[in-house]
């Protein structure tokens, strides 16, 4: 590489690394090198980075859709002291912390949450799977006799029709990358002969139909419809006997037929459209499921259903949920939802939405307390602040949008153990915050569309960990917090704003770098 004088050398040469890599026997120490730090890896992470290759250039991939895939896939070895899923978890973190995969994204807690392949890792890896027979990259050059080979495909470009390609008889898993492929308002119609198939992967494919033959797929254990422009599930879905994961969100799909009540082994129902503008009240919506859903005793993860009667009363018998999301509630449904709720032992996520801006949330039952909740959301007017909010010990993340309080909330919240991230969306009709004790694990602080709010004050030894500061749309704010408070917060890392402070924040940003804090790029503005 030394050998390149000229800009426009190293342009050319950027622009065939991967081919380089492939061809040149002058970079063969470096596959020789890459190749190593996948020999080191024990087989069951071997299994789990081949997998990785399956997706495009550059594509971050989710930690939650690669744990659901690799479990799936039949990767995690069953472990009485793990669930599945934990264990998959500690793979993801595992292939990150050996720079095998990079961290895109990470959680406030620093957990790696998106992550992508180094280029030349990437190469590597299809390489590997290539020879191994884990896996082929499908674009349309290569024959369908090559496709045969391997157990997984990943059609990524391609010219044909996804229903001409033939020789798919041992596929166990098919993904669909290319949205060019099926043109848009059209039915996908699959390649005969997939029979032994367990994953197929259509996300952002722009389709509007998807034929009953999906039925037909006795072993399908994954099915990923997310972001396509489907209007309703086929009816055949029902006879997915064997079906573990289903993911609808983003499609616009409104009603799921009864057949669902059927899957008794799914696990994951992922079903919810979301409107990027957060600001917005309607930023989630949910989807009508039948009562007959309340049956499935392996389901885990429902995010989310819309509030029905019927389906309210059901609930309780849904004591095995660990993440739920409901919407469309109305005041009157509070005393049942939090009956339901209360019987959701195992429950560590929860969403709740209220039918609409000016409906309240009736969630103060004197008996509710989920012990193991650690992330909360909840979307609608409160009267006063639950009181059941300083119990939630194990809490990590509050998210308040549209509740609209009066009274004080901090003093309700400032105790909890493991808070590490608040978020106040048009949440608070005060005109002062005072954080005058405890959060001592409090990471990320959010505050935006607050309307009366004046000043915020942060006392002296408050907040220690403290990372990031958001605020925004926060427009009778008077001034943020000054030098003498916010100057002692060392672990500090970025500090948002709205523009007409602008002067102000750059006269607390010197007061920081002066403090020894280091500052990222990208303000929340």
């Amino acid at each position: 590489m030394y050998s390149k004088k000229t800009s426009s050398e190293w342009i050319i040469f950027n622009s065939g690394l991967n081919q380089e890599l492939r061809n040149n026997p002058g970079l063969e120490v470096v596959k020789g090198i890459l190749f190593l730090s996948f020999s080191d890896l024990p087989y069951q992470l071997k299994r789990c980075f081949l997998y990785c290759s399956i997706f495009p250039e550059d594509y971050q991939m989710e930690r939650g859709k690669l744990v659901r895939l690799w479990i799936a896939e039949g990767f995690i070895e069953y472990d009485k002291a793990k669930k599945p899923h934990l264990l998959a978890g500690e793979y993801f973190a595992e292939l990150v912390h050996r720079s095998m995969l990079q961290a895109v994204t990470r959680s406030y807690t620093g957990n790696p949450k998106r992550c992508q392949m180094h280029d030349l890792v990437r190469e590597l890896a299809i390489s590997m799977s290539e020879a191994e027979k884990f896996s082929v990259v499908y674009n349309g050059e290569g024959s369908d006799e090559e496709v045969s080979t391997a157990p997984r495909l990943s059609i990524q470009t391609t010219s044909k029709e996804i229903k001409s390609i033939t020789g798919l008889a041992k596929i166990r898993s098919l993904f669909v990358f290319s949205a060019n492929l099926i043109p848009p308002s059209s039915t996908i119609t699959l390649p005969t002969g997939l029979r032994l198939i367990r994953v197929l992967d259509l996300e952002n494919v722009p389709i509007e139909e998807l034929s009953d033959e999906v039925g037909g797929l006795f072993n399908l254990s994954y099915l990923n419809l997310k972001g396509t422009k489907l209007k309703e599930l086929p009816k055949s879905i029902g006879r997915l006997s064997n079906l573990e994961t289903l993911d609808i969100r983003h499609t616009k799909i409104d009603v799921v037929p009864d057949g669902i009540g059927k899957l008794q082994k799914l696990q994951n129902l992922l079903a919810y459209h979301h409107n990027p503008n957060v600001d917005d009240f309607c930023f989630i919506s949910g989807i009508k499921f039948p009562s007959s859903i309340c049956k499935l005793k392996s389901l885990k993860v429902f995010d989310c259903v819309t509030a029905e009667p019927n389906l309210l009363k059901q609930l309780r018998n849904m004591t095995q949920l660990v993440s739920f999301g409901i919407t469309n509630v109305r005041k009157d449904d509070g005393k049942d939802l939090c009956i339901s709720l209360q019987s959701m032992c195992l429950l560590r996520n929860l969403f709740v939405m209220v039918t609409d801006e000016e409906e309240y949330l009736g969630m103060d039952s004197p008996t509710f307390a989920p012990p193991g909740l650690k992330n909360l959301v909840l979307v609608g007017k409160l009267e006063t602040v639950p009181h059941w909010f300083g119990s939630l010990q194990n809490l990590t993340s509050l998210y308040l949008h549209w509740s609209k309080l009066i009274e004080d909330l901090l003093p309700h919240i400032q105790a909890l153990a493991n808070l590490g991230e608040l978020a106040l969306i048009n949440a608070y009709a005060g005109s002062k915050l005072c954080f005058s004790t405890g959060f001592n694990k409090l990471v990320h602080l959010y505050f935006r569309s607050l309307s009366q709010l004046q000043e915020i004050i942060i006392e002296k030894g408050v907040m220690p960990g403290l990372q990031r500061i958001y605020v925004g749309n926060c427009t009778e704010l008077k001034m943020l917090p000054r030098g003498s408070v916010i100057g002692k917060f060392h672990k500090l890392r970025q500090l948002g704003t709205i523009e007409q402070y602008y002067n102000e924040f750059e006269t607390l940003r010197s007061v920081l770098v002066n403090e020894g804090c280091k500052f990222e790029e990208g303000y929340f503005v």
